[in-house]
C-alpha cells in the first residue's frame, strides 16, 4: 500500500494543459463537490452521457461534464482521423479536469483523515537505544542532520511525521548511523529496534492511506473485458490484442492501481471497430457443419525419410568410385566435406527409424527431422464461435519411464494441453481433448510432440531419464481434428443482427435498415452497457455518426460496425460505474443491477445473465435466500473458473512462477508440460477446497493432492489416471498436501538455479500468516556474498542473519523457508542438495519465532496450522479486495471481524466465506 500525497488547490479556476501542441489550454470554473474518482489514472473516463434514469455524477461533477459538453459537443462522433484525433485529445483534456477535481477532494478527505490518527512509535524499546548511541550528537544546539531525538515525538498522526522517522529507519538499516568513530550498538539491539521501529511503520502507513473504504471507477482488465466480448459476441478476443493492464501491487480488479491515457483509448477504439467487423461478418454467416479432417503423419515421413536415406547411401557408394563433388551433386567441396564427415549421424539416423515396425502405418516421435519431433496438424479455416477436437490413436513403445508416456499440445501461444498416451503400439488407444480458436485466427494450427525437457539432442536426454530404454518412446497412428461443434444457444449480438439464424448455405437476412437503425443501436447500447439505459443525446450521436457514414457510401455492415465500435470503446462499457453518493459522504447501498454486475464480475469476470439480471430486477436479489442461492448457482457454472484462475493465480503470486526460469539440462523431468500442469495445480486446489466447502486450514497441510497424470509422475504420486485433475489421497506420513508441496509455489520460491528459503519463508509470511515482510532495506548484500567458499543454503541464509539489518525480518522468515529445504527447485524431494562437488545432508529443522520446535516439513505444517485465524484473515481481505475492487483498509476492521468469527464456528470453510463475503455489508455498498 503506497501512502498518497496531495496539495490543497486553493483557486477553484483551473487552466488545465495537455502534452498536444495543437490543443491550448483552457479555464474552467468548478465546484469541489465530488465523489471520489481514481486518482491514479491520467484520464478518468467520465466523458459521454451517463444511463437516462441514473446519473453517475455530483453536482460538482455534472458542471464540468456539461462545460465539457459545449467545449466539444462532437465528442462522439469520431468518423474520420482527423476527427479521432481531437476526439482523443478532448478525451485527455476531460479527464485533466476529474483528476484535478479528484486530487483537491481526496486532500480534504485525507486531512480530515489524518487528524484522527494516532499511531505509537514504541518508546520502551526506541528510546533507550537512541538515548545510548544518538542524543549526544542529536540534541538541542548540537543538533546534526536537522534530527533531534531529545525532543522526539513519540505518536505519528501525519504522512511527515511517518517519513520522518521513516528516514531514521532507512538511515540505521544502511549502516550510516551511528559513524564509525561513535560507540557501536551490537547485532541484537539494532536488530530488536529495527523490528521495532518497522513494525510501528507498517501499522502508520496503513491508516495514514485509510480513504474511508473508497471504491473509486475502475475499468475492465483484460480478462473481464475478453468474457465480457465472449459473452456479447461470442468468441474470445486474444489477450495480446487487449491494451496491458499493467502491473498491479495487489489484483487486477483494484481501480486504484489501474492505469488509462489516451493511447488506451485508441487502442480500445481500433480493437473494438476489430471486434465489430468481425462480429458482423460472422452474424451472417450459417454454422458450419461439422467435419472430421484425419492426418495420416506417415505419408509426409516415410517416403521423405527413404529418398534422403537413398540419397545419402548413393552418394556415399560414388565417394568410394572416386567420383568429384561436382559429379555427386554437392554444391562445393565443403558442403561434400560437412556431409561425409557427419555421415554416420546423418544417415544412421534415418536407417534406425526406417527399422520401426509400424513405420508404413503411422509415425514414432523421435528426432530425426522436424516431422518426427513435431508434427502440425493444419485444418484450415477456423471458426471462433465453436470449438473443436483434437483426436489421436498412439500407443506406447515397449517400456518407456511413465515421464515419456505424454504428448504435449501447443498452438503459436504455447502450451494448450498435455494427454497421456495410453495402450501399446501393437494396441493403441484413441485419446482426445478440446481446442477454442480466438477472433482472428484463420487456422485450427496445432502441433504434438513428445512432453521433454528442453535439451536439444533426444540421446542428451535419453542419457539422463532412459539410458537402456529405445530411441523412440511414444508411436501414433493418426491424427483427428473434428469440429466446429458450437453451444445451442446463439449469442447476443448474433441474434440481435439476425433472429433468424442463417440458412445452411448463404447469409443471414438482415431485419434492419436506415429507418429502424436507432433501435438497433440502443439495443446494442444498452447490453454493451451492462443493462444500464444510455441517454438519449448519446444515441442521437450515434445515429448520427451511422448516418454520417451512409452518406459517405458506407455498406450497413461496415457502418454499423463503426458504431458497435465506439460503444465498445464508450466509458459505460470500458468502466464498471458505481455512482457515490451525491449527499453527503455515507455509504450509498448498490440498487440491485448494481449488486448483479458487482457480483458477476466477481465469481465470473465478465457480466451478468439472463437469470441474474432478472433477480435484480424483480428486486429479488436484496433477499438473502435469493442472493445465496444464486452465489450457489455461479459458483457451480463452468464460468466460475474465470474467478478461480484470476484470484488464486493473482494471489499466489503465480506470476512469479511463470517468470522463473529453470534450467532443465540440469532438471530435465521439468518441462512445458510440468510447468503447465503445476500451475492448474494451484488452480484446481482451490477450486476443490471451495466445491466441497473445506476449511483453509488444507491450504497449509491437506490429507490429498489435486493432480493429473502429469504431476503423479513428477512427485512420485500413484492415483492420479488421466489428462484430468483428479483428487487424489496421501499416503499418512506423505510430505506433500497443502500449497507447501507444490510444485509451482515451491519453484517461485527459487531462482531457477536452486532453492531460496528466504522467498519462501517470505511467501508463507505473507500468504498463509497474513503477515507481509517489510520491503528489504537499501543496500543490503547479496546473499552469499559474505563468504567465497561453497556453502549450503542453509550456511549462506545464516551468514545473512548476522547482519543486524537483516535479521529483524530474516529470523522470522528464514526458519519457516528451511523446512522446505527438502524440496529442490521443481518441487521434487530430496534429501541432500549439491554443494560444490558433494551431496551434503539437508537439515530442514528449526524454531519458530513463537517458540515452536520442528524437524521436517510436516512438522512445520502442523506449527503454521496454529496460525489458521490469521490465514483466514489473508483470504477474506484478499477476497473482498478482489470482489470489491480496492484493497481492505483499517477502517474495515469491525466488519473484516465480524466476518471471520460466523466462519470461525465451522472452521473457516471456503465456500461459506464466499458467501459471508457476498452477503456482507462491505459487498452490498458503494
Amino acid at each position: 500500500m503506497r501512502c498518497r500525497q496531495t496539495q490543497l488547490i486553493p483557486n477553484p479556476a483551473i487552466t488545465v494543459h495537455t502534452d498536444h501542441e495543437d490543443c491550448p489550454p483552457i479555464e474552467m470554473d468548478f465546484d469541489f463537490k465530488s465523489q471520489p474518482v481514481n486518482r491514479k489514472a491520467s484520464t478518468t473516463v467520465l466523458l459521454t452521457s451517463p444511463a437516462a434514469n441514473e446519473s453517475p455524477f455530483t453536482d460538482g461533477e455534472k458542471k464540468i461534464s456539461n462545460q465539457i459538453g459545449k467545449t466539444f459537443p462532437t465528442m462522439l462522433l469520431p468518423s474520420n482521423s482527423q476527427e479521432l484525433r481531437a476526439f482523443a485529445r478532448s478525451l485527455l483534456i476531460a479527464c485533466c479536469f476529474i483528476a484535478v477535481l479528484a486530487s483537491s477532494v481526496f486532500n480534504a478527505v485525507t486531512h480530515a483523515a489524518e487528524s484522527a490518527i494516532q499511531v505509537a512509535i514504541p518508546k520502551a524499546t526506541i528510546q533507550p537505544f537512541l538515548q545510548l548511541y544518538c542524543v549526544r550528537c542529536h540534541r538541542g544546539q548540537n543538533e546534526n542532520g536537522q534530527v533531534r531525538f531529545d525532543t522526539a515525538t513519540w505518536m505519528i498522526s501525519t504522512g511527515d511525521e511517518a517519513q520522518r522517522w521513516q528516514d531514521v529507519l532507512d538511515t540505521l538499516n544502511s549502516g550510516d548511523m551511528p559513524p564509525e568513530d561513535e560507540k557501536q550498538p551490537t547485532n541484537d539491539e539494532l536488530s530488536k529496534v529495527l523490528d521495532a521501529m518497522t513494525g510501528a511503520l507498517i501499522t502508520a502507513r496503513r491508516r495514514l492511506t485509510d480513504h474511508g473504504g473508497e471504491i473509486v471507477m475502475r475499468r475492465l482488465n483484460r480478462r473481464e473485458y475478453a468474457n465480457t466480448i465472449r459473452e456479447l459476441f461470442g468468441f474470445t478476443v486474444p489477450e495480446d490484442m487487449i491494451p496491458e493492464d499493467g502491473e498491479a501491487a495487489t489484483f487486477d480488479t483494484v481501480g486504484d492501481e489501474q492505469f488509462f491515457n489516451s493511447s488506451d483509448f485508441e487502442k480500445y477504439l481500433a480493437l473494438g471497430r476489430e471486434i465489430a467487423d468481425q462480429a458482423v461478418s460472422w452474424a451472417a454467416k450459417p454454422r458450419i457443419q461439422s467435419s472430421v479432417m484425419r492426418i495420416e503423419p506417415e505419408q509426409r515421413v516415410t517416403n521423405a525419410l527413404r529418398v534422403k536415406l537413398a540419397d545419402l547411401d548413393n552418394k556415399m557408394r560414388m565417394k568410394k568410385e572416386g567420383k568429384t563433388w561436382q559429379e555427386m551433386g554437392f554444391k562445393d567441396e565443403g558442403e561434400m566435406k560437412i556431409v561425409f564427415q557427419q555421415f554416420k549421424n546423418r544417415a544412421g539416423k534415418p536407417r534406425t527409424y526406417l527399422a520401426y515396425p509400424l513405420v508404413e502405418s503411422g509415425v514414432y516421435f523421435v528426432d530425426v527431422n522436424n516431422s518426427t519431433k513435431r508434427f502440425v496438424a493444419n485444418r484450415g479455416s477456423a471458426d471462433p464461435r465453436g470449438f473443436y477436437q483434437l483426436r489421436s490413436r498412439a500407443g506406447i513403445v515397449g517400456e518407456p519411464p511413465s515421464i515419456r508416456t505424454f504428448f504435449r499440445v501447443t498452438d503459436k501461444i504455447g502450451t494448450v494441453g498435455i494427454m497421456k498416451v495410453q495402450g501399446t503400439a501393437d494396441r493403441p488407444q484413441i485419446i482426445e481433448m478440446n481446442y477454442q480458436p480466438k477472433m482472428g485466427q484463420r487456422n485450427v494450427n496445432l502441433g504434438v510432440e513428445e512432453n521433454r525437457a528442453d535439451i536439444r539432442v533426444l540421446d542428451g536426454y535419453l542419457k539422463r531419464i532412459d539410458r537402456d530404454g529405445q530411441w523412440a518412446a511414444i508411436w501414433m497412428d493418426w491424427l483427428e481434428i473434428e469440429g466446429p461443434f458450437y453451444k445451442d444457444e446463439r449469442a447476443f449480438v448474433e441474434t440481435l443482427l439476425h433472429p433468424e439464424p442463417p440458412p445452411p448455405r448463404g447469409r443471414a437476412k438482415s431485419v434492419w435498415s436506415d429507418e429502424n437503425v436507432r433501435d438497433l443501436i440502443d439495443r446494442l447500447a444498452f447490453e454493451a452497457f451492462r443493462r444500464q439505459i444510455p441517454a438519449s443525446d448519446y444515441i442521437d450521436r450515434l445515429v448520427a455518426l451511422y448516418q454520417v457514414n451512409r452518406t459517405s457510401g458506407q455498406s450497413f455492415d461496415k457502418a454499423i460496425s463503426e458504431v458497435i465500435g465506439v460503444i465498445l470503446a464508450s466509458p459505460q462499457f470500458l468502466f464498471i460505474q458505481e455512482p457515490g453518493n451525491t449527499q453527503d459522504s455515507t455509504k450509498r447501498q448498490l440498487t440491485n443491477v448494481e449488486l448483479a454486475i458487482r457480483l458477476s464480475y466477481f465469481l465470473w469476470s465478465g457480466p451478468p445473465d439472463t437469470e441474474l439480471y432478472d433477480c435484480a430486477k424483480t428486486g429479488a436479489l436484496s433477499r438473502p435466500q435469493v442472493l445465496h442461492s444464486q452465489v450457489e448457482r455461479m459458483l457451480s457454472d463452468p464460468r466460475s473458473g474465470a474467478f478461480f484462475d484470476g484470484f488464486v493465480s493473482q494471489w499466489a503470486d503465480l506470476e512469479r512462477f511463470d517468470a522463473v526460469t529453470v534450467d532443465e539440462q540440469a532438471n530435465f523431468r521439468f518441462n512445458k508440460g510440468v510447468r503447465h500442469s503445476a500451475k492448474r495445480e494451484v488452480v484446481e486446489f482451490f477450486t476443490t477446497l471451495v466445491n466441497e466447502n473445506l476449511s483453509v486450514a488444507n491450504l497449509i497441510q491437506s490429507d490429498f493432492v489435486v493432480i493429473n497424470e502429469l504431476l503423479g509422475d513428477h512427485y512420485e504420486i500413484p492415483g492420479a489416471e488421466s489428462d484430468q485433475f483428479q483428487k487424489v489421497t496421501l499416503p499418512a506420513d506423505s510430505s506433500r498436501g497443502g500449497l507447501l508441496g507444490q510444485t509451482a509455489i515451491l519453484t517461485l520460491g527459487s531462482n531457477g538455479e536452486r532453492s531460496s528459503p528466504v522467498i519462501r519463508g517470505a511467501w508463507v509470511m505473507e500468504k498463509l500468516l497474513h503477515d507481509k515482510p517489510a520491503p528489504p532495506p537499501p543496500n543490503v548484500p547479496e546473499l552469499g556474498s559474505t563468504t567465497n567458499r561453497p556453502a549450503s543454503n542453509r550456511q549462506l541464509v545464516e551468514l545473512h542473519q548476522k547482519q543486524a539489518v537483516c535479521a529483524s525480518c530474516h529470523k522470522k522468515m528464514d526458519v519457516i523457508g528451511f523446512g522446505l529445504e527438502n524440496f529442490d527447485t521443481t518441487g521434487r524431494w530430496r534429501e541432500t542438495e549439491q554443494v560444490d562437488r558433494k551431496e551434503v545432508t539437508i537439515q530442514s529443522g528449526g524454531k519458530l519465532p513463537g517458540g515452536a520446535v520442528f524437524t521436517d516439513v510436516r512438522e512445520l505444517k502442523t506449527a503454521l496450522l496454529q496460525e489458521q485465524p490469521q490465514l483466514a484473515e489473508e483470504l477474506v481481505e484478499s477476497l473482498l479486495a478482489y470482489g470489491l475492487g480496492r484493497t481492505v483498509e483499517f477502517s474495515d476492521a469491525d466488519q473484516v471481524e465480524q466476518i471471520l468469527q460466523r466462519l470461525k464456528r465451522e472452521d473457516f470453510p471456503m465456500r461459506s466465506m464466499i458467501h459471508e463475503i457476498t452477503n456482507s455489508q462491505l459487498f452490498h455498498t458503494k
